[in-house]
C-alpha cells in the first residue's frame, strides 16, 4: 500500500489582538507554538511541516524547530482572512517547488494539550475511511444547546427551543462543535474548497474537553495551563 505524503500547516499570523504575540507567548516554559511543532515532529507522520506566517518574530522562533520555506503574503494575513485561502496558497507554493502531497493537515498554534498520540489516532481514523472526506476535530457540548437562553439587558429571554425546556439531558441527542484544533483534507479537496459556497461532506473526530480549549483570551490561557498540568 502506498504511503501517504502529508503536509502539515500551522497558521500563525502575527498581530493577535486579545493576547499580545499569542502564537509565540511562553506557555509554561516555552513558546506555545513549540507544542504542536514538537508533537508533529515526534509523530513522524509528516513529509513537511510549514508554519504559515508573515511575522518575522514567529519565523525566527519557529525556525528553531523547522525550516520555513516561504512566508505568508500580507494580503492573506488579515484577521478576517479565511483559513482555506491560506491552505490553498501554501499548497500552490509547494506545487511550484514540485512538492506534492496526498493529505493536507492543519493544526492551530495554540494547542499545547494536543499530543503526538492524538495525531496518530486521528490519522488512523482518516485512513479507516473508505471514501476520503475532510475530517474535523470536534467536541461535545457539555449541556444541550436546546436549553440556550437569549440575554437582553441582563434579562433572560425564553429558551431558544421551548419544547426542549422540560426534557432531561439524557432525552436529547448530544450536539458537537468544530473545536478548531485539527483539520485533514485531501489535496484535491483543498484546491476546490470554498467555505462560503461549497457544501461538502465531512467527518468528525471527537476530542476531549481538555484538548478542545480555544485560547482566545487570558482566562482561556489559564484554563489551558491547568488542563496541561493535569
Amino acid at each position: 500500500m502506498k504511503k501517504s505524503k502529508r503536509l502539515l500547516i500551522i497558521p500563525a499570523r502575527g498581530g493577535s489582538k486579545r493576547i499580545k504575540n499569542k502564537n509565540i507567548k511562553k506557555f509554561k516554559s516555552k513558546p506555545i507554538i513549540f507544542y504542536p511543532l514538537e508533537n508533529a515532529i515526534k509523530s513522524k507522520l509528516f513529509e513537511k511541516i510549514h508554519v504559515s506566517t508573515e511575522s518575522e518574530k514567529i519565523i525566527k522562533i519557529s525556525e528553531k524547530k523547522i525550516n520555513i520555506d516561504f512566508r505568508r503574503p500580507k494580503k492573506l494575513s488579515g484577521d478576517k482572512t479565511p483559513l482555506y485561502k491560506v491552505f490553498k496558497f501554501v499548497v500552490s507554493e509547494y506545487k511550484k517547488r514540485r512538492m506534492n502531497f496526498d493529505e493536507v493537515w492543519c493544526v492551530m498554534p495554540c494547542t499545547p494539550n494536543i499530543t503526538f498520540r492524538d495525531f496518530k489516532k486521528i490519522s488512523s481514523f482518516y485512513n479507516s475511511l473508505k471514501i476520503k472526506k475532510p475530517v474535523f476535530a470536534i467536541s461535545k457540548y457539555r449541556v444541550p444547546v436546546e436549553w440556550a437562553y437569549k440575554l437582553k439587558k441582563n434579562k433572560l429571554i425564553s429558551p431558544v427551543n421551548r419544547k426542549f425546556q422540560l426534557l432531561r439531558s439524557q432525552e436529547i441527542l448530544p450536539k458537537y462543535f468544530d473545536s478548531g484544533q485539527i483539520y485533514i483534507f485531501s489535496t484535491k479537496d483543498i484546491l476546490k474548497l470554498n467555505f462560503k459556497k461549497n457544501k461538502f461532506e465531512r467527518y468528525g473526530f471527537e476530542m476531549s474537553a481538555s484538548k478542545s480549549i480555544d485560547i482566545d483570551n487570558y482566562e482561556d490561557w489559564e484554563i489551558a495551563e491547568k488542563m496541561h498540568k493535569k
